[in-house]
């Protein structure tokens, strides 16, 4: 994720595609599609989370480039539809279509890994809710769940951001979401539960959690600051 090519991921990648005109259909299989690539990140990161450099090495997996974390052909990987000739054939179909697929934000890997990380949340959070909902604080339910869509809301702002090419803005969005995470942190260790093993379980996964959030914001703010630079530097 350092060193990220954000001329890879701009809106010019729209003007191959100017002509091409999708229906209902065609943008449904695209959301699918996408939601199966945040599937196939989160099956990773279940997998790895306890690892040293989980986030890198996940990367990788996924077929993103070390430095630029570019959306790669990580469906390449054996056994990523299956075996036998019905998955063959899928994943010829899926390589044709990917040749022509526009590019979204969907296809951003900050965009994969925020929310792919969000769903995770917010899934510890509804089971954990679920079974607790006799004992929690009705309140402190609201503002815990208020606090994660602020963290997320402001991180997707900031990845259109960076589709735009306004690195300053992206910037700043990670800021407010950087400071909605502090504020989940805050909310997480007020969290009070006569079960005190379920709740401190809870409260290891969830803020293992937030600290991926954050490396992965840091490392691109700390990016955009820097294409700033190149910016005024080339002025």
């Amino acid at each position: 994720m350092s060193g990220f090519d954000f001329d890879n991921f701009s809106d010019g990648d729209w003007d191959q595609n100017e002509e091409m005109a999708w229906n209902e259909h065609d943008w449904q299989r695209y959301l699918k599609n996408n939601e199966r690539e945040i599937a196939d990140f989160l099956n990773h990161y279940h997998k790895l989370k306890h690892e040293p450099d989980h986030l890198d090495t996940i990367a990788r997996k996924m077929g993103w480039d070390h430095e630029d974390w570019s959306p790669g052909d990580f469906q390449d990987e054996p056994g990523y539809y299956g075996d036998g000739e019905e998955p063959e054939r899928a994943r010829k179909e899926a390589e044709t279509e990917s040749d022509i697929d526009p590019y979204t934000i969907h296809k951003h890997p900050v965009f994969i890994v925020t929310h792919g990380l969000y769903q995770h949340l917010f899934k510890c959070w509804e089971l954990f809710t679920i079974q607790n909902q006799r004992t929690l604080n009705p309140v402190a339910v609201g503002r815990y769940s208020a606090s994660l869509h602020a963290g997320e809301i402001n991180a997707i702002m900031a990845i259109s951001a960076l589709d735009m090419g306004d690195y300053t803005l992206a910037v700043c969005h990670l800021k407010n979401s950087l400071a909605a995470v502090n504020h989940t942190f805050a909310l997480l260790q007020k969290l009070q539960l006569k079960n005190v093993r379920v709740l401190r379980l809870y409260q290891a996964e969830a803020s293992r959690t937030l600290f991926d959030l954050r490396e992965v914001w840091l490392r691109v703010m700390n990016d955009c600051r820097e294409e700033e630079r190149r910016g005024r530097d080339g002025e």
